[in-house]
C-alpha cells in the first residue's frame, strides 16, 4: 500500500488532537486524511455538524470517525484505509485513538506516536509494586489475560482442532526464575510496571509529554526521570530507540519543541 500511515494514540484527554493538529499546521505540506477510532460501547461520539465547515477547512483532504469492536476492528480499519488508498494512492492518514491495545495491534502502521499530559504522580503512569505483582501473576497463569492486558489480542478459545482442552501445568519456581530473566520475560515486566493506558509508550516511536496539558507536582520530575529509566530499558530490550520529549508544540518555541519538529517531520511526508 503506497499510503503513509501514523498512529497518535495515548490516554483521554491528553491533547492527542492538539499535537496533529500541530502537526497539520506546521509539518504537512499537502493535506492528510484523518480517521478517529472509537468504541462502539465507548462514551466518546462523532461531534455534531458544525456549520458548512468541510475537512478541507481544517487541512485536511478527509475526515471521518470509525466506531469498532473488538470482532470487527481487524476488518474495518484496514477496509477503510483501502478506501483512502483507492482516491489516495500515496496520500497519507493520520489515525487518532485512545489507548487501546488491540488499536495499536490492528495494522501495521509506519509510525506510532504516543501523547500523555504532565504526569501529577507516580501511579498515573506506573503500578504500584503491588499492583505490579498482582498483574504479573494473573497475566502469566491466564495466556487469555496475558494476551488482551499487552497486546490486546482477542481471546480464540482453549480448544485444540481436536475439542481437547489445551491445559497446560504450572511452571516450577526454577522454570519461572528462567523465564523472567530471559529478554522475554524482562520485557514483559517492563511493560508490567506500566498502567494499562499507557502500555503504548513500549511500541511507540515518539513518546511526547504534552505540558500544556496536566499539571506539575513535587513527584513530576521523578516520575519523568523513571519514565525515561524506562524507555531506555524498552529502547535496550527491542533494539529500536523510542524518543522523548516534553514541550508544548503551542507555546513559545523551545530547544525540545523545534527537536520535536524535526523527529515528526519525516512522518508528515506522502506515501511511498
Amino acid at each position: 500500500m503506497g499510503l503513509r500511515v501514523v498512529l497518535v494514540t495515548g490516554p483521554r484527554k491528553s491533547g492527542k488532537g492538539a499535537i496533529i493538529r500541530a502537526m497539520i499546521d506546521l509539518l504537512w505540506q499537502h493535506r492528510p486524511h484523518y480517521m478517529r477510532l472509537a468504541r462502539t460501547n465507548g462514551d466518546k461520539k462523532p461531534p455534531s455538524k458544525l456549520g458548512l465547515q468541510t475537512p478541507e477547512d481544517w487541512g485536511l483532504a478527509s475526515a471521518r470517525w470509525l466506531m469498532y469492536d473488538d470482532d470487527l476492528i481487524f476488518e474495518r480499519l484496514p477496509a477503510a484505509l483501502t478506501q483512502i488508498h483507492a482516491a489516495d494512492r500515496y496520500g497519507s492518514v493520520v489515525v487518532e485513538a485512545d489507548s487501546d491495545p488491540i488499536v495499536r495491534n490492528a495494522y501495521p502502521f509506519d509510525h506510532r506516536v504516543f501523547v500523555m499530559p504532565t504526569p501529577c504522580a507516580l501511579d498515573e503512569i506506573f503500578r504500584t509494586p503491588e499492583q505490579a505483582a498482582a498483574a504479573m501473576h494473573a497475566v502469566l497463569k491466564d495466556t487469555t489475560a496475558f494476551a488482551s492486558e499487552v497486546f490486546g489480542l482477542i481471546d480464540q478459545g482453549r480448544l485444540l482442532s481436536d475439542g481437547e482442552c489445551n491445559e497446560k501445568p504450572d511452571l516450577s519456581a526454577t522454570q519461572w526464575r528462567g523465564f523472567l530473566y530471559s529478554p522475554l520475560g524482562e520485557e514483559l515486566i517492563t511493560r508490567i510496571l506500566l498502567q494499562p493506558p499507557y502500555h503504548g509508550l513500549a511500541e511507540s516511536d515518539v513518546v511526547i509529554i504534552n505540558t500544556g496539558v496536566g499539571a506539575r507536582s513535587c513527584s513530576t520530575a521523578k516520575c519523568i526521570s523513571k519514565l525515561d529509566c524506562l524507555l531506555r530499558k524498552i529502547s535496550t530490550l527491542t533494539q529500536r530507540e523510542v524518543r522523548r520529549f516534553a514541550c508544548d508544540l503551542y507555546a513559545e518555541p523551545t530547544p525540545a519543541s523545534r527537536e520535536l519538529l524535526e523527529v515528526l517531520a519525516p512522518m508528515c511526508q506522502a506515501g511511498r
